[in-house]
């Protein structure tokens, strides 16, 4: 127990040191994001190998999140050298299988962004690179998981939305985009 609160801790003031980099965009919830988000990487991946990159992950998706619910807007500044990092890392480690699945997802994204532009943000789009790259890291599975629950989590929440009166209430896309590939990580990475 000790363990999972000092990881949290060391989230949250991840997530503080984060804010200052980014107070052009105010994210309000970044530090209680990485604390949760370090917290849970713990929990799942204790004191194994994965521990350390994953944190690094979420604190990457914390701030993803915290900027989109604030702004329903994910930022070049955050998502093109997360896309660029994420790519060097598994161009290194050789993993075709995850650049194919991170080339997959933005395909699809592109597609129903150029189609219907309200229904995925070019954000978004930029981001579906990252997300399908590292859930396919789980595999065809893990990539299934996050490709298929991001959207399901964002009707969901809409349809919440929209039920307690606010229906052109434009929901943000990134969280349930990075809550899904964690989502697939826990799932699929051992």
């Amino acid at each position: 127990m000790f363990s999972l609160c000092a990881a949290s801790v060391v989230g949250a003031v991840a997530g503080v040191a984060m804010r200052f980099g980014l107070v052009r965009w105010d994210p309000r919830f970044l530090p209680l994001l990485s604390a949760v988000g370090t917290g849970w990487a713990w929990w799942r991946f204790g004191e194994s190998t994965l521990f350390g990159p994953m944190s690094v992950l979420t604190w990457w998706f914390a701030a993803l999140s915290a900027v989109d619910l604030r702004h329903r807007r994910l930022p070049n500044e955050l998502t093109i050298p997360g896309a660029i990092v994420v790519t060097t890392m598994l161009v290194s480690a050789g993993s075709a299988r995850a650049l194919l699945g991170g080339a997959l997802l933005f395909a699809i994204y592109l597609v129903v962004h150029l189609l219907a532009p309200s229904a995925f943000g070019a954000g978004d789009v930029k981001l579906a690179w990252s997300v399908g790259s590292i859930a396919a890291l789980g595999g065809g599975e893990g990539w299934v998981i996050a490709a298929l629950s991001a959207p399901l989590a964002t009707a969901v929440v809409g349809s919440i939305v929209a039920a307690f009166g606010h229906r052109r209430a434009r929901v943000a896309h990134g969280p349930s985009m990075c809550a899904a590939t964690l989502l697939a990580s826990a799932a699929c990475l051992t």
